[in-house]
């Protein structure tokens, strides 16, 4: 995997863009650059229920998908950028659905993009700061991927109160800014009001105080007309169904003995019947289950030998991930090792069952890389849960963009949607794993290729906060 990543990295060339990542609106044009974008000879994939069409031409104007049609019969306007398609192979735009910003840092932004994720939604972050760059990314003067954001965690009083018992000097996390305390179902009813007049997307809950103050989100959610989104938090099916939670998070901790097969299979179905969002990140095996000396390499490297990827996270990111892997035991491993196999059956009976399964990665865990390890989440999808490459694609593209309500604009390759788009080197429905061939990305019609897409990696590994730590107490 990371030779695969390396050899992605070495065929973007070197270049420089302004430490900010600023740049001009994606979708305003400029005397320097052509109003049409054309994609030529290409294999359009474009996860609808068409198959893949093989020698499309694709034209692209003021930021959306113009036209598309058999290169033999477009007639490509004087003037318009070409991007050769041949032998290439032209997918939606990637989504990450779950991501913590305010850890990795605005400099991940441009990772992202890098490599082919043009949507993430943040599940847990300083609502503040994210909001701003939310801002700055759609007026232009920042480069990054499209952001839905669930501002701050919702958290259980008891947990709050138990990080506060750690003395300030050995707190990496300024918390206070990004998690709040739910202690009550008064507190839940205040704090959901509170939030649904702030500009945001969703809740995030992690824990929960007791029942009756999950409910009572749940309720304050729903009167809001917010989705409650974020880990299981109960051991108990019921309650979740009882409490409308709209989207669930990495694994649902029911004891394996506490369902029948008749009655797992049923709870599986009601998940499906009501739409409940499912992002197993699977990946975060990756953060458990290596030898702890590689965490230890990884930590020290600075020159991208351990992982390519090592050299662009920021110093805010390190110093969290050098507590994570002080956190790593034996047993946690061993405990993890138990839970493997679980959770690649829960995924297989969701997907059986029709529930919406969707990719993620939990970026900001350690050894968790933003870009890089959405790609893998799509080969675990395929090689563990047993998925085909087109199903893992699907998650990462069209059943994101349908849940989040963003169908009508992105997710598919048609005629009138937004150009979020990735063009590949291999083709995605034969081998998954070519998603990570990305020979170009378009974001919102402006085209980065490979030269473009260098100039964004060393502009990442120049901003400040990789060098040092901006999120402070």
């Amino acid at each position: 995997m990371h030779m695969r990543i390396k050899r992605i990295l070495a065929g973007l060339a070197a270049g420089v863009l302004p430490a900010t990542l600023a740049a001009q609106d994606p979708t305003r044009t400029s005397s320097a650059e052509p109003s049409v974008t054309a994609v030529t000879n290409v294999t359009v994939i474009p996860m609808t229920d068409t198959a893949a069409l093989p020698g499309r031409t694709v034209l692209i104007r003021e930021g959306r998908i113009a036209q598309i049609g058999p290169a033999t019969a477009i007639r490509v306007p004087a003037g318009a950028r070409v991007v050769d398609g041949t032998g290439r192979f032209l997918i939606p735009g990637l989504f990450d659905m779950h991501v913590h910003t305010s850890k990795t840092r605005a400099s991940a932004l441009g990772l992202y993009v890098a490599h082919g994720i043009t949507t993430v939604r943040d599940q847990g972050s300083e609502h503040a700061e994210v909001l701003r760059w939310r801002r700055e990314i759609r007026a232009g003067t920042r480069v990054g991927p499209r952001m839905l954001i669930a501002g701050p965690y919702l958290e259980s009083r008891n947990n709050i109160e138990r990080m506060r018992r750690d003395p300030p000097e050995a707190r990496v996390e300024p918390f206070e800014r990004a998690r709040l305390a739910v202690g009550s179902p008064a507190d839940a009813r205040r704090i959901v009001d509170s939030l649904a007049r702030l500009e945001l997307d969703h809740l995030k809950v992690r824990t929960v105080q007791d029942r009756e103050t999950y409910l009572a989100l749940g309720a304050a959610a729903d009167a809001a007309g917010l989705r409650l989104t974020g880990h299981v938090v109960t051991s108990s099916p019921s309650a979740l169904l009882e409490a409308g939670q709209d989207g669930v998070d990495h694994l649902f901790f029911i004891p394996p003995d506490s369902l029948r097969a008749a009655e797992a299979r049923g709870f599986w179905r009601e998940l499906a019947a009501r739409d409940v969002g499912v992002v197993p990140t699977l990946v975060l095996r990756e953060s458990v289950l290596r030898p702890a000396d590689y965490y230890e390499a990884l930590l020290d490297d600075t020159t991208g030998a351990v992982h390519p990827l090592r050299p662009y996270l920021s110093a805010f990111m390190i110093l969290d991930w050098r507590e994570q892997a002080e956190e790593q035991t034996p047993e946690r491993r061993a405990l993890y090792e138990r839970i493997w196999p679980m959770a690649i059956t829960q995924v297989r009976d969701m997907r059986r069952a029709g529930v919406r399964i969707m990719a993620g990665s939990d970026v900001a865990v350690l050894n968790i890389f933003p870009g890089a390890s959405l790609h893998q989440e799509l080969e675990f999808f395929v090689d563990s849960v047993g998925m085909s490459p087109a199903e893992a694609l699907a998650s990462a593209t069209r059943l994101p963009a349908e849940w989040l309500g963003l169908a009508d604009s992105v997710g598919t390759i048609t005629s009138g949607k937004i150009a979020d788009l990735v063009l590949l080197e291999g083709n995605p429905l034969e081998d998954i794993a070519n998603v990570r061939r990305i020979a170009a990305v378009f974001l919102q019609g402006r085209a980065f290729d490979r030269r473009d897409l260098g100039d964004l990696m060393s502009a990442v590994r120049a901003m400040p906060d990789i060098r040092t730590n901006d999120w402070l107490r």
